[in-house]
């Protein structure tokens, strides 16, 4: 007989490299729902309790924490073992009221930032005019909030209680962070934007401070002037 539906677990050794789990703990590991982020750029709640927070012994006693409704993710609480958590969520634990943020390591990976920032901010992806002529924006992780027509796609927006309280923009002279690629977790100021054509992605190029590089726009989110 065939399967039905999606499998709720994925072998360890098949799963993404941004997860950056232990794959010979056991075979399998939880898939998470398709959601706000992708399945590449995220990991599932209950795993993120139980291997990269250590707030869980075992998946038991990390679901346990979420049907009781003790975790909130951006200020909601999630009931949902294997909701998509990624990049710039902001995770806080009811029975202690500790925050944490979900950052990038190198290449990519999650790293858990136990001292958040109090703003979050996050990458405008796409715009487009939704009901009554509102300006609706796609934000990297998947959400969409009414915006402003002076917001670009590639600016980055402060969200603060499901609102966008600022705005900053995408340009040269910019503060920057790399969220993604060989690059990842680095941080400087746009020295130049070089737009891209129809065979080549447009790229900027970044101080570290260090010394320069260059990376796809694509991989960069401001958070700064």
């Amino acid at each position: 007989m065939a399967r039905k539906g999606n499998s709720r677990h994925m072998n360890r050794f098949a799963a993404s490299k941004y997860m950056r789990i232990d794959r010979k703990v056991s075979t399998y590991v939880t898939k998470q729902n398709p959601g706000r982020h992708t399945l590449e750029n995220s990991i599932a709640l209950v795993t993120l309790l139980k291997e990269k927070m250590g707030v869980a012994a075992d998946s038991r006693e990390a679901g346990i924490l979420i049907k009781n409704g003790n975790v909130l993710i951006n200020g909601k609480q999630v009931r949902d073992k294997r909701y998509p958590v990624g990049f710039g969520d902001m995770i806080t634990l009811k029975p202690t009221g500790a925050s944490y943020r979900i950052d990038v390591a190198k290449k990519g990976a999650i790293r858990v930032d136990d001292k958040p920032t109090t703003d979050r901010y996050v990458k405008v992806i796409g715009k487009y005019l939704g009901k009554k002529n509102k300006v609706m924006l796609r934000l990297y992780d998947g959400s969409v909030l009414e915006g402003k027509n002076e917001v670009k796609v590639n600016d980055s927006v402060a969200v603060k209680d499901n609102a966008v309280k600022s705005i900053v923009k995408f340009s040269s002279g910019a503060r920057c962070y790399v969220i993604k690629g060989t690059h990842a977790s680095e941080s400087g100021t746009i020295k130049g934007i070089n737009t891209g054509t129809a065979t080549r992605a447009s790229t900027v190029e970044v101080d570290s401070g260090k010394g320069t590089f260059l990376t796809l726009v694509d991989n960069v989110m401001v958070i700064g002037e």
